[in-house]
């Protein structure tokens, strides 16, 4: 039977007859995707840029080959099988492939025989020897072997002879190849499993090539287990543990409840019984002094009736002789018996009042019950106002949200009037009059005018002169008798964002002067824990709400007075200094430059600074470098623009700066090998989970197109930010197209037209800018977050902030594969070409409505928020 199941005839018999009816082409495309899959991405690329060439052995009918092509060019691979068979029938299945029948374990390897690698997938188990047959194998290989194997098979399958364990497995072949990759995937746990088992993907590689390639520990992997499968399991059981004690507790609550109102109700009823008992002993009392009174009268009665009977005797007996006296003392008896019948009368009318007063206490135990029943129907009728005020307050939320639309509205009624003939014909008279009142805005405004009215490639190519351009008019002096805020005058007003407590906006605050606001806030400067002072950078008013607004609130949150400084340039319009959030101010004041002992930060990408301009007055505290991109054109703009921000760079890098604040790993890799590790500190971009996670999203108002658009397409694909040079327009047209089911959403402002590269297609909505006070509303009607980077450096040392915003609306996250600060997370999905981010968004769908993975989401993005971040940015505080 042995000796049967491998042998050619056997093969030749399997693959003719029952190969397809046993799924055997499945397994094979299943068992070669799962090696693909859990194999290490530099092989991949060394594959495709090297040209190595790769023999998949025990290729079958070619199927596994065939997926390999999806990977690896066609060119560089050979399927080998012993069986004629299967070659033949390979060969008529995929005629862009190669194949080779011959039987590798009888004909000796010979130079034209050899590949830089060979795969073989589920094919030594039908060995009792397998490791005889993996020699030979490796002889076949130049630089590596790459071996798919069930893995601890205790209960084996009838053409299986051998279980790979972590006893069996060697850790180098007999020719010197090393094990440098060991990864185990439990694939019970993948979608239409074809193997109920573990599977281990193992890789043997040349000492010699590994040197070559210069790999490092991160490169490389060996596991026994598949601990992924293992931490779900962990943490299903944790939760399951979690909601029983959450459930205890809820129950003992409820229990605590119950007993505190029992109690509550015992001891009113308490007190009810004692004052009904002090009652009931006051009215004893009386009652006993009444009956004391009446039988001290029924005794003074028995008395006065003896006494009577004695005189009536008396007088019968002296009768004839006593008649005057008699009647004299009768008259006398007559008096005192009714001064004895109003004693009687008094007494009762006491008793009378006593009765009176015991029902006068009854009647003030009712009204106190009644006045008992008031209070409490006072109290419900509060609560019931409470609720109302709280609906008052939902409902204020949502006519605040309606008032952003009509503000977005009549923001469209304005584009749309200024498309007018109208408004054409009467520009040269308002260019005239702005002309007149602001020489520097109108010659800016006139030139923005025309440069974004010209061709694509003509804009790109006076990209040099614009820059030069805005740079003179950003760093122009403003005239002698010209109101500054004219400069200003055509900017739109921008709802601030609530990155935290709002102060006041622009249109209702007076700014304060620099002497007010030396006296009152810098007076105070000790009540703060440090003075954080931002230098120019961007305006803290415009649409895209960016880091450097963020990373300044969140110093204000920890106790730090923040100096935001700002050139007016979009639409901030201070004069003087101007609290925008809890102790951060932005000014435009050049006294800022005389403060001592404070921290400075300046950014990367803010070409108005200079090495000169920043240590004109001396460094006075401690300067921080805010290396947050890339320095390439894409982002910095024109040559000029990328002389200066390398400038400041090379002053950072070589001792200028204090501190560097990298936001992407690779960056601070860079930043390290500069200046050394004690003084990088590594800050990525973080989230303001509150203002993502705030309830007055849920009835913020949409616009049509947008509801229309979520009524079509049961999975939507979103995507919000810049649509800058950086994006990979070609794939998200490719996606667009090849996914017609997929409704795609993008929101952001035009970078360099952008917005003209989308491809224009009924399943593509573009939606233009969203102020960032109600983008989460919109956010929340995406299925699947989309930040499609091209490939290149700018994807590689970048950390999008969209990233944890995604993470804050819990909704799975596919981005480009190049994107290491993105793929660092295991719960991101990723690609490097449009079918592998198809496959990507598909897997993102199938987990959106994951609790437990929405719930990572979560506390991902609670582990990110900004606090976080400027919490690691405090060692810029701290004392040498």
């Amino acid at each position: 039977m042995q000796t049967e199941i491998n042998s050619r005839a056997y093969w030749d018999t399997r693959f003719e007859n029952d190969w397809l009816a046993c799924r055997g082409d499945k397994q094979s495309r299943f068992f070669a995707k799962v090696a693909i899959q859990h194999l290490p991405h530099w092989l991949l690329d060394q594959a495709r840029q090297q040209a190595l060439s790769l023999a998949d052995w025990g290729c079958a009918q070619g199927d596994g080959t065939d997926v390999w092509a999806s990977y690896v060019p066609a060119e560089q691979i050979t399927g080998v099988d012993f069986s004629a068979a299967a070659i033949q029938q390979a060969s008529a299945r995929y005629p862009a492939l190669r194949f080779e029948n011959s039987n590798w374990l009888e004909s000796s390897a010979g130079e034209q025989n050899l590949f830089d690698l060979v795969f073989s997938s589920n094919t030594l188990e039908h060995f009792h020897q397998p490791y005889q047959v993996l020699h030979t194998l490796s002889q076949r290989a130049r630089k590596a072997v790459i071996l798919a194997l069930p893995y601890r098979e205790m209960e084996r399958e009838s053409e299986h002879f051998y279980s790979f364990l972590p006893e069996n497995i060697p850790l180098q072949l007999e020719n010197g190849f090393n094990l440098v990759w060991a990864k185990v995937q439990d694939c019970r746990l993948l979608e239409n499993s074809l193997w109920q088992g573990d599977q281990i993907i193992l890789m043997y590689a040349d000492t010699a090539w590994l040197k070559k390639l210069g790999l490092r520990l991160s490169q490389t992997h060996i596991l026994q287990i598949d601990t992924h499968s293992e931490l779900n399991q962990l943490q299903g059981q944790l939760g399951e543990n979690q909601l029983l004690l959450q459930q205890a507790q809820q129950a003992q609550e409820e229990q605590l409840l119950v007993n505190t109102h029992q109690q509550q109700m015992l001891t009113q009823h308490e007190q009810f019984r004692q004052q009904q008992q002090q009652e009931i002993a006051s009215l004893m009392l009386a009652s006993e002094k009444l009956q004391q009174d009446v039988d001290a009268r029924d005794k003074k009665i028995v008395i006065l009736n003896e006494g009577l009977q004695d005189y009536e005797h008396k007088l019968q007996e002296q009768r004839d002789e006593f008649q005057i006296q008699i009647a004299k003392e009768s008259a006398s008896h007559a008096v005192a018996l009714q001064a004895v019948q109003a004693e009687i009368v008094a007494k009762d009318v006491s008793f009378e009042q006593l009765t009176k007063n015991s029902q006068q206490l009854t009647l003030n135990l009712q009204q106190l019950k009644q006045e008992h029943q008031q209070l409490s129907d006072s109290l419900q009728q509060k609560e019931q106002d409470y609720a109302k005020l709280l609906q008052q307050l939902d409902v204020r939320d949502a006519q605040m949200a309606r008032l952003n639309l009509d503000v977005h509205g009549k923001e469209e009624a304005i584009k749309s009037l200024k498309q007018s003939y109208s408004w054409i014909l009467t520009r040269p008279l308002r260019f005239t009059k702005q002309f007149v009142q602001s020489p520097g805005r109108a010659s800016y405004d006139m030139a923005k005018f025309v440069f974004w009215r010209l061709p694509a490639k003509m804009r790109w190519a006076l990209h040099g002169p614009r820059h030069d351009f805005v740079r003179w008019v950003r760093t122009a002096p403003v005239t002698a008798g010209t109101n500054p805020q004219t400069i200003n005058a055509s900017a739109p007003t921008v709802i601030l964002p609530a990155a935290g407590n709002t102060v006041a906006s622009r249109s209702t605050n007076k700014d304060l002067s620099w002497p007010e606001f030396q006296q009152q806030v810098l007076s105070r400067r000790a009540d703060y824990k440090g003075i954080f002072v931002q230098e120019l950078v961007i305006d803290w008013n415009v649409p895209l709400y960016q880091r450097p607004q963020h990373i300044a609130a969140a110093f204000g949150r920890l106790g730090y007075l923040v100096i935001y400084r700002t050139d007016n340039w979009a639409g901030d319009d201070v004069q003087g200094c101007r609290e925008v959030v809890k102790n951060v101010w932005i000014t435009n004041r050049h006294e800022v430059n005389q403060l001592q002992d404070v921290t400075r930060s300046l950014y990367s990408t803010a070409y108005a600074n200079t090495p000169e301009l920043l240590l004109e007055n001396g460094k006075r505290g401690t300067l921080v470098y805010e290396y947050i991109d890339h320095i390439d054109p894409q982002i910095s703009g024109d040559e000029e623009n990328v002389r200066r921000l390398l400038a400041l760079k090379d002053f950072a890098f070589n001792g200028g700066a204090d501190y560097v604040v990298a936001s992407a790993k690779k960056l601070e890799a860079e930043a390290i090998a500069a200046v050394g590790a004690d003084k990088v500190i590594l800050a990525q971009n973080g989230v303001d989970t509150m203002h993502y996670r705030h309830p007055k999203h849920l009835s913020t108002p949409l616009p049509q197109n947008l509801q229309n658009f979520r009524s079509k397409y049961s999975k939507v694909v979103g995507y919000f930010g810049a649509l800058a040079p950086w994006l990979w327009y070609e794939a998200v047209a490719d996606l667009v197209t090849s996914r017609p089911d997929l409704g795609f959403v993008f929101i952001g402002p035009d970078y360099y037209g952008g917005s003209e590269k989308l491809l224009k297609a009924d399943n593509l909505l573009y939606m233009g800018t969203v102020d960032y006070q109600i983008l989460p509303a919109y956010a929340r009607q995406f299925d699947v977050c989309f930040i499609p980077f091209a490939p290149g450096e700018i994807a590689r040392t970048t950390s999008p902030l969209k990233l944890f915003e995604y993470f804050a609306l819990e909704k799975p996250v596919v981005v480009t594969r190049d994107m290491e600060e993105c793929v660092a997370f295991e719960e991101v999905f990723s690609g490097n070409s449009v079918e592998a981010l198809s496959e990507a968004l598909d897997a993102a769908f199938a987990v959106k409505d994951d609790p437990a993975f929405t719930q990572r989401l979560a506390q991902l993005a609670d582990a990110n928020d900004w606090d976080c971040r400027a919490r690691a940015m405090e060692k810029a505080f701290a004392k040498p």
